[in-house]
């Protein structure tokens, strides 16, 4: 329900819900003086004071915890790359002993090269001396 009260510069709309209010605060200052009145208005100003503190709390609380979350997320994505990059290393690795082994032999020994660069053999003992 809406109560209109027009004015040639504005209008207000008072819902029933304000006017209820307006008439409990009237029924108050009235039953209970200036004086009571306004230490009621001070400890309902302190209250809603340590509600809104109370509530940012929860807030930064709820904010924190998002935040710690997300660390926890991105921090063990790192720990899967890292332990991706590792064994992409290691097969690489894998890979190339392997390669090698091929180059010198099945029996894994890499031994000197039987011929030197000029095409003689190096096992052959020097006959000069």
């Amino acid at each position: 329900m809406w109560l209109t009260v027009s004015d040639s510069r504005k209008t207000i709309i008072i819902t029933l819900m304000e006017l209820q209010l307006l008439i409990v605060l009237i029924l108050a200052f009235i039953i209970l003086g200036p004086e009571k009145m306004m230490d009621l208005a001070v400890k309902l100003g302190e209250a809603m004071r340590k509600v809104r503190e109370m509530w940012d709390e929860v807030r930064v609380q709820a904010y924190m915890e998002e935040m710690n979350r997300k660390i926890m997320e991105e921090s063990e994505e790192v720990r899967v790359e890292d332990e991706t990059e590792e064994e992409d290393a290691h097969e690489v690795y894998t890979e190339e002993e392997e390669e090698l082994e091929d180059e010198h032999g099945s029996d894994g020994e890499a031994g000197p090269p039987d011929d030197a660069s000029d095409g003689t053999p190096e096992r052959t003992p020097d006959k000069t001396a």
